[in-house]
């Protein structure tokens, strides 16, 4: 993405930590990010690959300035014979009132399914876009819940700086009324992501500015890329320790309701950094819901009456938060790595069976 704003909110689990991942399975990677995709055949140079992954398929749409031509998805499908599609939002089960709010989203499910027919196997976060994916389109497309990379996975870990449950995210889908509630005041407040107007926001923003993009026109273009490859892992990976580090400034982390019909990265890391996960109750989800178990690794809600005892409840018994926390941190630890879940994903392609999740 072109801009930090709208690079921020991407976790590093869902982006570069693919790479970390599959290279943590003694897989050889060349990450091609979508700005330098018109030089893909420069920075390729001749070599062969088993296995093409586009991450994700909603990022290779118009949305976000990210869009992949078909000309580009035709040259993608020519590099290996396996071709998989990462998809980590929900395009299909919507309510009526989700629709209201998300005006573009037929163009959104369109511009992903332009990209169905030059893939071979599709990953998706929701489960129910697995199930339509497979009807549909009658590819082999599998659920593959949020990772996170296995370091960092906090052992030590500090006390928290508030003794209130934080929220982290963008303010859409209503969540202003849950921070605004009556009952909640005093118990949860919103904390913005850190990294804003810093160093490393304004790095980002000159890499993908477009005066760096024209650079790309240059004949000694192709020279920078490592260069830039390499500053844009630094900048990924030292944003994602801040987020890590910012989680654990509450006593608890909250997810509130969202679009996206499964466990955001939100959940997955406030459980890498240590602290206790809320979340709301994603409904029709029961593969999902089975991930955690309510009152072992996680605490579900689904109102603010709900959110605020449950809250209260950590507060009032430190020896039940530290266990929650815990039982968390070890079932993410053992299921729910990057290292992990390429391992699985590698797996089902080569076999066909599909991984089991805990």
């Amino acid at each position: 993405m072109h801009s930090w704003p709208a690079a921020r909110a991407w976790s590093y689990n869902v982006h570069l930590g693919w790479e970390a991942g599959l290279k943590a399975n003694s897989v050889e990677v060349l990450v091609i990010t979508t700005p330098w995709l018109s030089l893909a055949k420069d920075i390729i140079r001749g070599r062969t690959f088993d296995q093409v992954w586009i991450n994700d398929l909603v990022l290779s749409s118009g949305r976000d300035g990210g869009d992949v031509s078909e000309a580009q998805l035709e040259m993608l499908a020519t590099l290996a014979p396996v071709r998989v599609g990462l998809l980590t939002e929900s395009i299909y089960d919507y309510t009526e009132a989700e629709m209201a709010e998300l005006p573009d989203m037929q163009r959104t499910q369109a511009e992903v399914e332009k990209c169905l027919p030059y893939l071979t196997h599709v990953l998706v976060f929701d489960e129910a876009d697995a199930i339509a994916i497979k009807q549909r389109w009658r590819l082999p497309c599998i659920w593959t819940p949020c990772s996170v990379a296995r370091r960092p996975i906090y052992n030590n870990i500090p006390p928290p700086t508030y003794n209130q449950a934080l929220f982290m995210g963008s303010l859409y889908h209503g969540r202003q009324a849950w921070l605004d509630s009556p009952c909640l005041q005093g118990y949860l407040s919103l904390k913005q992501s850190p990294d804003e107007e810093t160093l490393r926001t304004k790095i980002f923003e000159w890499l993908h500015c477009p005066q760096t993009r024209r650079f790309k026109e240059n004949p000694w273009a192709i020279w920078f890329y490592p260069f830039y490859l390499h500053i844009l892992r630094h900048l990924r990976k030292s944003h994602y320790f801040n987020w890590l580090q910012a989680l654990q400034s509450g006593m608890a982390v909250v997810n509130l309701p969202h679009f996206v019909k499964t466990y955001t990265p939100r959940v997955i890391e406030g459980m890498a950094a240590g602290r206790p996960v809320l979340s709301w109750e994603i409904p029709d989800r029961p593969r999902n819901k089975a991930l955690f178990t309510d009152g072992k690794e996680i605490l579900l809600f689904n109102t603010p009456e709900e959110l605020r005892d449950r809250i209260q409840q950590l507060r009032s018994d430190a020896l039940f938060a530290r266990k929650i926390a815990e039982n968390a941190r070890r079932c993410v630890q053992q299921f729910h790595t990057t290292d992990k879940r390429v391992q699985q994903i590698l797996l089902w392609i080569e076999t066909g069976k599909e991984p089991m999740y805990q």
